[in-house]
């Protein structure tokens, strides 16, 4: 029985570690708000498969049989950017989500990474594409933040959705949109391309790849944690937290029985390309988010519309965690157990 009840143990914190590692291919969402700067950094990454499935010898088994490429850049701009890059178009798309989620924020100047990998074989296809965009966030502070000790600071920039194409100019790429799995094949394969233009396939493959508005739930579901010594803050790299002697670390992603199970999304759709049925299906992971707030914060909701009270310390009395733990921590703490019960099982066998 102890031998069972130890090799049980690390079952489960390997299955924890899994279940996690999992997650961290999720569509992501990432902040650190230091409302003593007024300016702070985000990232807003979409992830999203295309699995193309068509019958041997077609033309698109054809075009895509033996496949194996890779689209990857980087770029960096500002939104008065006069250079050809998209930039400055990018960045006006963004700012023009925040509007439209209600929010205040702004981005003067971002970095964007962009990957799409092809793999193609005799009956199926599968296309990735990864878009991480970095922006520089300006004007989320209400009011207070600049030496004040606390302040108020928008929350609702976590779930815009960017709906319309994102067309950058990559070096050896050329122009590309990185907002939707069409871009990658228009220029790969801009013929067959064309062909998926005039079927109802088109729709899966033109839906954004940055669409963000499952970050939308209500802040009240979001896993809490304050740490009032700034630990846990300089484990992930909080690095300057504007004079707060500690920050606040909202998290989502995890699902629990408060905030529910996130899940996989997947659309199916089939297109016939010169007398073939090609079945299309999309498939993005489910989300994973975490906003880090320099000083104890109280998330809360008026109109409609989430902020955050700001805080240098915490009040007496307040509670410091909702009980869900961002994945980090729960990514060391399963580790950690599953170590220690095979290390144990290990020297009980000796």
């Amino acid at each position: 029985m102890k031998y069972f009840t130890l090799v049980l143990s690390g079952i489960l914190a390997i299955l924890l570690v899994s279940v996690f590692v999992t997650q961290a291919y999720a569509v992501d969402l990432a902040g650190t708000l230091t409302p003593e700067s007024g300016t702070s950094t985000a990232s807003f990454v979409g992830v999203r498969s295309v699995t193309l499935e068509y019958p041997a010898g077609s033309s698109v088994a054809q075009a895509l049989d033996g496949q194996n490429q890779r689209v990857g850049f980087s770029l960096n701009g500002t939104a008065t950017g006069q250079n050809d890059t998209g930039m400055s178009g990018l960045l006006a798309a963004l700012n023009r989500a925040f509007v439209q989620a209600d929010s205040p924020v702004q981005a003067s100047q971002a970095v964007v990474s962009y990957s799409g990998v092809v793999r193609g074989g005799p009956t199926s296809t599968v296309i990735s594409y990864r878009t991480e965009i970095q922006p520089t966030l300006e004007s989320f502070v209400l009011q207070g933040g600049e030496g004040s000790g606390q302040g108020v600071v928008d929350l609702e920039w976590r779930g815009i959705a960017i709906n319309e194409p994102l067309i950058v100019n990559a070096p050896d790429v050329g122009q590309i949109n990185i907002n939707s799995p069409m871009g990658l094949l228009e220029v790969l394969y801009p013929a067959l391309a064309q062909k998926f233009e005039n079927t109802q396939a088109v729709e899966v493959l033109n839906e954004p790849i940055l669409n963000f508005a499952e970050f939308n739930l209500p802040m009240s579901s979001w896993h809490f944690l304050f740490d009032p010594v700034g630990a846990y803050g300089g484990a992930v790299g909080l690095e300057e937290t504007g004079g707060a002697n500690a920050m606040s670390v909202y998290s989502l992603g995890e699902s629990s029985l408060r905030e529910g199970a996130h899940g996989i999304e997947e659309k199916t759709a089939t297109a016939t390309i010169d007398g073939a049925n090609v079945n299309v299906q999309s498939t993005t992971p489910p989300p994973s988010g975490q906003i880090q707030i320099a000083g104890y914060s109280s998330a809360q909701e008026s109109g409609g519309a989430w902020h955050a009270v700001v805080t240098a310390d915490a009040p007496e009395g307040v509670q410091t965690s909702t009980g869900g733990f961002p994945i980090q921590v729960l990514l060391v703490l399963g580790g950690m157990m599953g170590a220690i019960a095979i290390f144990i099982l290990f020297k009980a066998r000796k």
